[in-house]
């Protein structure tokens, strides 16, 4: 009993120390009780400070994305190009519709007629037609400026006099001259027709404006006309404006091509004006065609397709690699396929070659 009784008996300062333990675990029950533990509380994303400034990032990407936007400059809408078309939202059938109407030597000369010809929706329209810019003259009166044009004789007029008419622009001005050129000279209206693009319309208004001289023609009067592919360079020299350089190279580009099957080839003589091939023309035509033995281009080697007319060093080393990589050449318009091909040279450079084989 008594050994039980030691262990429940304390001295004072044991006392004390287990009156402060208590003490501080009804404490620390207490706080555990009433204080909050629990991890912070998220912020509430609506607040007012955050929303504000959410307005202001929306604001600056609302000014950003109005920079990054194409700006609209005034422009004349007669030179639109596919690109820029495409850039203001036009469709495909609306630009071909502006190209053709250009095509023609036609201006566009008020905001309601540029509707009309490409046939864009109002919104569209309302967009672009304050930045429609349009020469001084159309803005004074909407009408083309009243030029007097002196009559002349078709066959005597430049291309400057031809743009003077309604109708035509340099495109046709220049397409007229050349025709009028490669065939010696008009001699009745009906050739106009013949020059691509030109109007039933236009050529009224040409041949009002630009009379043809009535004569039975001229050509056949005054020369007896002889084949261009058989004429002598001593034969050349009668033509005015042909001397023994002039003559000398005719023939040698007419050589160096095989014969000419085309009459502007007469162009690629180097010297050679406009106003002199229309001379010679009077005098000499293409009677005959030469008759030219075709390369097959698969068979063909490195040098021999060099050695082809309009044909220089870098198109034949491209040709030969375009062989290299697909071995055979099927059909000859392939060759468009090749990069820094000259297009405009094609219908040249076909003449001289084929696909073909040789029948054994």
């Amino acid at each position: 009993m008594k050994n039980i009784k030691s262990h429940f008996w304390y001295n004072k300062d044991q006392r004390n120390g287990i009156l402060f333990l208590s003490i501080f675990i009804v404490l620390l029950q207490l706080t555990y009780f009433f204080v909050d533990f629990s991890p912070h509380k998220v912020e509430d994303l609506n607040t007012l400070k955050l929303t504000i400034f959410q307005s202001k990032i929306d604001s600056l990407k609302s000014i950003e994305l109005e920079k990054r936007k194409p700006k609209i400059y005034p422009f004349n809408p007669s030179f639109i190009t596919d690109y820029k078309g495409y850039k203001l939202g036009m469709t495909t059938p609306e630009i071909d519709k502006l190209l053709a109407f250009r095509k023609a030597g036609n201006y566009i000369n008020s905001a309601k007629q540029f509707q009309q010809i490409t046939g864009i929706n109002d919104s569209l329209f309302n967009t672009l037609k304050p930045f429609f810019k349009f020469p001084d003259w159309v803005n004074k009166d909407n009408s083309y400026p009243k030029i007097k044009i002196i009559p002349k004789d078709l066959n005597n007029v430049t291309e400057k006099d031809l743009q003077l008419i309604n109708g035509i622009g340099k495109v046709l001005s220049a397409r007229i001259i050349k025709y009028r050129t490669s065939i010696g000279g008009f001699s009745n209206s009906e050739q106009l027709k013949k020059v691509y693009g030109l109007k039933s319309e236009v050529v009224t208004k040409i041949t009002n404006h630009y009379p043809i001289k009535e004569i039975s023609n001229p050509i056949i009067e005054k020369f007896i006309i002889k084949d261009l592919n058989k004429v002598t360079a001593e034969e050349l020299k009668s033509v005015n404006g042909i001397g023994d350089k002039l003559s000398k190279r005719i023939i040698k580009t007419r050589n160096t091509i095989g014969g000419f099957q085309f009459i502007d080839q007469l162009n690629e003589v180097y010297g050679l004006k406009l106003e002199v091939i229309s001379k010679l023309l009077k005098q000499f035509q293409l009677l005959s065609k030469p008759k030219i033995i075709k390369l097959n281009i698969n068979e063909a080697t490195f040098k021999q397709i060099l050695h082809l007319p309009y044909i220089d060093y870098d198109l034949t080393k491209k040709i030969a690699e375009y062989k290299d990589e697909f071995a055979e050449i099927q059909d000859l318009k392939e060759l468009k396929k090749i990069e820094g091909f000259p297009i405009d040279k094609y219908g040249r450079i076909v003449l001289y070659l084929t696909t073909e084989y040789k029948q054994p």
